[in-house]
């Protein structure tokens, strides 16, 4: 089973907002929090199951969400 991809928003290294997967290469940088949000949820929306965590500064977590697997059964 493979591991359940993490997609981390957190501040840039100099400015903006930036957003990675955990254990990946890429970060994508934003100028806007929101805009990161967006594009990190819409990441794991289309990699499920995933989730997305939102972290401060210091590396808190400020916020997060989990997205399940797409069930079989849904029409």
């Amino acid at each position: 089973m493979r591991e359940i991809p993490l997609f981390v928003v957190y501040p840039g290294p100099v400015f903006g907002w930036a957003v990675a997967c955990k254990g990946g290469t890429q970060s994508h940088f934003f100028s806007e929090k929101q805009v990161a949000i967006t594009y990190a949820r819409s990441w794991a929306e289309a990699n499920r199951p995933a989730r997305v965590r939102v972290e401060t500064a210091d590396g808190k977590v400020e916020s997060e969400w989990s997205y399940e697997p797409y069930r079989k059964d849904r029409h």
